[in-house]
């Protein structure tokens, strides 16, 4: 008998970095076709009450919830309440 082993599949390089042949993560879309990334994407901010008060001060305020909105059909297709990617949407 021989010793066969199976090789495992080489996995890719953890280097932070997009592994050739593998696509982005699909955002949401709407009915249309609307994502995050499209001209006919609106994103609405709403913030705590704390924050508004910190914004009418002249502050910048990172937003509590960000929705994105379709302006073709009028629907919310996305929301996100992450800290990360809300601030990604400061006004």
């Amino acid at each position: 008998m021989s010793d066969a082993r199976a090789t495992p599949a080489a996995s890719p390089a953890v280097d932070g970095g997009q592994v050739e042949g593998e696509e982005e993560e699909l955002l949401p879309r709407c009915a249309c076709g609307t994502d995050r990334e499209s001209k006919f994407c609106v994103r609405d901010r709403e913030y705590s009450f704390l924050r508004t008060l910190y914004l009418l001060w002249g502050g910048t305020s990172v937003p509590t919830k960000v929705s994105f909105r379709c302006v073709k059909c009028g629907k919310t297709f996305d929301v996100t309440t992450h800290p990360s990617e809300c601030r990604q949407y400061i006004t």
